[in-house]
């Protein structure tokens, strides 16, 4: 089969050509469990994860080398818990050796490179538990990246709520451009209805291609995300909604908040983190699609935006303490965040500082479809320093909600 007749931009290229050492290998012993086999049996060994992956993993056993199933699968089986140990390396390699004819050439589908990549999918419990000295990490030395983490809702409800602590998160490339959620959105898809707990970690060089670069907590209740690096993650959105009487659901550089309520994210760090929008599916190419404000003639509400977040129908959400820096988005709005369909006192940010982050339109913060009352709590103790929008100051807030200072 061809691959697409189409290239990338530059722009996109650049951004995703980033370089990425390979983990050091650690001595080996043998597996924690069954559902593994070693490698070799060489100093550097390591050990294998195919159909499913539970137990719990040792620094002794890395690094973990996850192929998957014959359909690229690797899965946490309900009524199991994955718990991991410092120093844990976990590559998710796939099947690199797979060939051209696995990628998809539809015209639809621009440079939708499966290249026998592997997709993690949480059905019971996991509990990643790093050290400062010792932390855990999810990569992939396979040139193309891997699909990511999943959660499934209801069905991923395993024995205690998923924790992750000292961990490192990257090179996942979810680019099945105009494809189900799973690959298309996050690169930790959280779709959780508890709560969901990230502290003291770094999620770096991951990209989506729909939504929230590096995570989406949607429908969790109570999360929260502390102390946590997000740089260099990237939505380019392919918009496969932007027709008339439709909505473009880009949004989120580095992460989005979803259906979610009462989640705190304190002292993180977002950095470099970017949003690209592009039209659609039916031009077959990918051109840069300007922003669209309400009403158009095309009749269609474009709800995207947010160089680091992104929250829908937020509810009762805390954002504070927090670094904004040097954040993108291209043409569209909400150099940093972007708050869509509120409710009353639907978000506080407090203490948060946003320092050079640029935007197509809007402002640092925009709103969208406000109810009417105060929606945004914006406390005076945020500093905004050398934020653009089309390379003049930008405002504070934009957007149709009210804004309070308490």
């Amino acid at each position: 089969m061809k691959t697409p007749s189409r290239p990338l931009s530059m722009a996109h290229w650049v951004l995703v050509c980033l370089s990425l050492s390979v983990p050091a290998r650690s001595e080996a012993a043998s597996p924690p469990r069954p559902v593994a086999r070693d490698v070799d049996k060489g100093p550097k060994a390591g050990t294998v994860i195919t159909g499913t992956l539970s137990g719990t993993l040792t620094e002794a056993g890395s690094p973990y080398q996850v192929i998957g199933d014959a359909q690229g699968v690797v899965t946490i089986p309900r009524g199991q818990v994955l718990t991991v140990q410092p120093g844990v390396v976990i590559d998710f390699k796939g099947r690199p050796e797979v060939t051209q004819a696995d990628v998809n050439s539809s015209i639809d589908d621009v440079m939708n490179y499966h290249k026998g990549r592997v997709e993690l999918r949480v059905y019971g419990g996991i509990q990643v538990r790093g050290t400062a000295q010792k932390k855990v990490t999810f990569t992939s030395t396979n040139p193309y990246g891997w699909w990511g983490m999943n959660f499934y809702g209801p069905g991923s409800v395993g024995n205690g709520h998923p924790v992750f602590e000292h961990m490192v998160f990257e090179r996942v490339r979810k680019n099945d451009y105009n494809g189900e959620r799973a690959w298309t959105r996050a690169a930790l898809w959280a779709y959780y209805p508890g709560p969901v707990t990230i502290l003291n970690s770094l999620f770096r060089d991951n990209e989506s291609a729909a939504k929230c670069g590096a995570l989406d907590l949607m429908f969790t209740n109570g999360s929260r995300v502390e102390n946590t690096v997000f740089e260099n993650n990237r939505t380019f959105d392919i918009d496969r909604f932007a027709q008339p009487g439709t909505s473009s659901m880009a949004g989120g550089g580095a992460m989005c908040v979803t259906h979610g309520q009462n989640s705190v994210v304190r002292g993180n760090t977002f950095r470099g983190n970017t949003l690209v929008a592009f039209r659609g599916s039916q031009w077959s190419t990918l051109v840069v699609r300007p922003f669209l404000t309400w009403p158009n003639p095309q009749g269609t509400y474009d709800l995207g935006g947010g160089g680091a977040l992104h929250y829908f129908q937020p509810n009762n959400d805390l954002i504070e303490d927090n670094l904004f820096e040097r954040n993108t988005v291209t043409r569209g709005p909400g150099a940093a965040i972007y708050l869509e369909d509120l409710g009353t006192r639907a978000v506080t940010l407090r203490r948060n500082r946003f320092l050079y982050n640029q935007a197509g339109m809007g402002g640092v913060v925009v709103c969208n479809r406000g109810s009417g009352a105060v929606e945004l709590v914006l406390a005076s103790d945020n500093v905004f320093t050398g934020n653009t929008v089309n390379g003049a100051p930008a405002p504070t807030v934009t957007g149709d909600c009210t804004v309070g200072s308490q």
